[in-house]
């Protein structure tokens, strides 16, 4: 050790570091802290020896630090994505897959009711010229309308009240 600093007494130390003079033998006897004579220790070196134990015993200087790091970014990115939430911008998985699922299964049903609903219109279309413009604006028409079910999407909807609504609703 150097011989620069103050030297104190174990039970100087102890009262220093906080702990009983029996954990200050103890630390002298790992390693931990060095004595400068017997019962005498330096004190910038005993609280470094003291304070690089303790962070090791926390997981590591550095690694307590990088945790702390990743911990800090870890709320940061919970905070902002918060913000995204309460400004519709980001949407939890359960919410999209609850309003696409019910936009699909309105569409599905649109889909399997067009032939009973076109059937008429086609049945009645007359004959001539532009009997195939006609069926084919019939078809064009019924396809767009089944479409427009896929095309309602409005950041509204995953709003927590509405599907809150539509739960309740749906449970009625």
């Amino acid at each position: 050790m150097q011989s620069k600093g103050k030297v104190y007494t174990r039970k100087v130390i102890a009262q220093i570091l906080g702990i009983p003079e029996r954990s200050v033998r103890r630390l002298t006897d790992d390693g931990v802290i060095e004595e400068f004579s017997h019962g005498h220790y330096k004190l910038v070196a005993t609280v470094q020896g003291y304070t690089d134990y303790l962070r090791s015993q926390l997981g590591g200087g550095d690694d307590y630090n990088v945790e702390r790091a990743k911990l800090t970014k870890a709320k940061r990115e919970d905070a902002e994505m918060d913000i995204q939430l309460k400004r519709n911008e980001l949407h939890r998985s359960a919410d999209v897959e609850f309003i696409m699922t019910n936009m699909l299964i309105a569409f599905k049903a649109k889909m399997e009711t067009m032939p009973y609903k076109v059937l008429p219109l086609l049945l009645g279309v007359p004959e001539g010229d532009n009997k195939t413009i006609r069926i084919t604006e019939i078809l064009k028409t019924a396809v767009d309308e089944a479409l427009d079910e896929l095309s309602e999407y409005s950041p509204l909807m995953f709003d927590e009240n509405a599907i809150s609504l539509e739960l309740d609703e749906q449970e009625d």
